[in-house]
């Protein structure tokens, strides 16, 4: 299976200690070949959600030229234009609450997902939560959630994935 991990932008709204971005030359990556075909494409940053229009074009784009490519996002920034992304054009979404405070704007998505349940319908909904995150009190029924999450030094890539820029 060809895997494609695509770096959307290298902007991020944090400074996270630990982060991955900081152990690659993000720069220094290899320009994506649209006309390569993948069977998961997955989009990635940064932050790829400070660019939302960005995400739906790309994801839009691919799925146009190879419509069997399966395509997920992975954010920290689970915004008001997560839940159309996921009902139009993404198969799946991975969002990390790095702290306390992402739990907000993740439960704002969240409730969006919850009162239309045909919009995510077969996505595959996944939740990484760092350590010292709480999600008590919320219905994270729609999400398989790993918790204790903690930042993996040196970040390696996956044999089976390629990453490149945009």
């Amino acid at each position: 299976m060809k895997k494609l991990r695509l770096l959307l932008t290298s902007l991020c709204n944090r400074d996270c200690e630990g982060c991955c971005n900081k152990d690659w030359d993000l720069m220094k990556l290899p320009i994506w070949d649209p006309d390569v075909e993948y069977d998961i494409v997955m989009i990635t940053g940064g932050e790829p959600m400070l660019f939302p229009r960005n995400v739906s074009r790309i994801a839009n784009y691919v799925k146009t030229k190879t419509p069997k490519t399966k395509v997920y996002l992975y954010t920290a920034l689970p915004n008001r234009h997560l839940p159309l992304l996921i009902a139009e054009v993404l198969d799946g979404v991975t969002i990390t609450l790095h702290e306390q405070a992402d739990v907000l704007k993740f439960n704002q998505a969240n409730a969006m997902l919850l009162l239309y349940p045909k919009s995510h319908e077969g996505k595959s909904l996944r939740l990484n939560v760092f350590k010292g995150v709480d999600l008590k009190g919320l219905d994270t029924s729609l999400w398989t959630v790993k918790h204790n999450m903690e930042w993996i030094e040196d970040c390696p890539l996956p044999d089976n994935e390629e990453f490149m820029q945009l």
